[in-house]
């Protein structure tokens, strides 16, 4: 039975049309496949090299000691800016001439910044012989303690963090404390205008003049390029 011409055009017509969302698929899935392989897992990276202080290498793992401070600080914002939908806050660009950045952008700066400047507040603390008390003991034990107790499991496994880091990194930013609290108190700070402590901070003029200039530092900006923050230990679900 011979097929009229209409019905053939109409047939050519599904067919074709079909044809089209076949390759629309293909190409959907083609998509979605590369973009899971290139996804970035920050827990597949942990012990990947992140910053270099002095040539003491620090890995993405103890890094993510960081990561769930500020991510943790920034999200508290994020919740009052937007309780519904608090990944929002982390997408909010903030326009003040060249430092102009998302909240996601600035939370990672300031992550790396307080890493680096831990870092080397830890080692010239060493330097001058400066040590924790008991009371300072009690309170690493404390704070380490209370940083588990805070984590859930998701965040544990993503920063790869333990009991043994976490108690070393408190350590080491109690000691960094204490080292600025010995520069406030022997430093002559009287050509500055401002607080001492907001000097000796990272984002400080004296720090940014006097300190960090006499330290070797080296960033993985390829690897940190690949992290967004606001997403490793908040808004995963």
């Amino acid at each position: 039975m011979k097929l009229k011409k209409s019905v053939k055009k109409t047939i050519i017509a599904i067919i074709s049309v079909l044809a089209v969302f076949v390759v629309i698929g293909l190409l959907i899935g083609v998509i979605l496949y590369e973009k899971k392989l290139n996804r970035f897992e920050y827990k597949d990276h942990l012990d990947e090299v992140v910053i270099t202080v002095d040539q003491r290498n620090i890995s993405l793992r103890e890094f993510g000691y960081y990561v769930y401070q500020i991510e943790g600080y920034a999200q508290e914002q994020a919740l009052v800016y937007n309780p519904d939908n608090p990944a929002e806050w982390w997408n909010t660009h903030f326009s003040s001439g060249p430092d102009s950045q998302f909240v996601c952008d600035y939370a990672k700066d300031v992550a790396v910044n307080l890493c680096i400047a831990d870092e080397i507040f830890y080692e010239e603390a060493k330097k001058q012989g400066l040590e924790l008390n008991e009371d300072g003991d009690e309170k690493v034990k404390t704070d380490t303690q209370e940083m588990i107790n805070k984590m859930d499991s998701v965040q544990m496994s993503s920063t790869g963090l333990d009991e043994k880091i976490i108690s070393e990194l408190k350590k080491k930013q109690l000691l960094s404390a204490t080292y600025a609290e010995f520069l406030v108190n022997t430093v002559d700070f009287s050509e500055y205008d401002e607080d001492p402590y907001k000097l000796i901070n990272w984002d400080g003029a004296y720090y940014q003049e006097e300190i960090l200039p006499k330290h070797s530092v080296q960033i993985n900006d390829e690897l940190l390029g690949k992290i967004t923050f606001g997403k490793i230990t908040v808004n995963y679900q």
